[in-house]
């Protein structure tokens, strides 16, 4: 019995988010594509197309846990309003497996019996080194006014 032994690449979700930043930069649309981290058309992960700008990401720690980054809330004046924390990320800029990441607020507005649950770009930016990271899970491509 022969034994294969797997070589695993340490960039891995640094790979990602170069490819994340890439695409963000281009931001073409293409409904013909499958739905993934590596979609190569921003906007084709949706049901129905509109304008996108931002592949939203969440980061997974070596324990496993999703990176939460805290970020400031200006809907109040106290610096202990500074401790909202959120796990959603957009790439801004990445430089081998240094990145800058932009801190998304998640909303919730509920219109007429409806719920629509949409992303807010805050102040906070993040410079991270993407080795420290196992894993990646993108969600579905949105618009987000910077």
């Amino acid at each position: 019995m022969s034994s294969k032994s797997h070589e695993y690449s340490r960039t891995c979700v640094c790979d990602v988010v170069h490819f994340i930043n890439d695409l963000q930069d281009a931001a073409v649309e293409d409904s013909s594509c499958p739905t993934n981290c590596l979609n190569p058309v921003l906007g084709a992960n949706r049901e129905k197309h509109s304008h996108v700008n931002t592949r939203p990401f969440i980061l997974y720690t070596k324990d496993g846990c999703a990176f939460e980054p805290f970020y400031k809330n200006h809907h109040f004046d106290s610096c202990d309003d500074f401790c909202e924390k959120s796990k959603f990320l957009r790439v801004e800029n990445v430089e081998g497996c240094c990145a800058v990441v932009r801190v998304l607020k998640c909303v919730c507005e509920h219109h007429d019996g409806h719920s629509r649950v949409h992303f807010e770009a805050t102040d906070t930016c993040i410079t991270l080194d993407l080795t420290d990271f196992i894993a990646i899970q993108c969600l579905e491509d949105t618009f987000v006014n910077l």
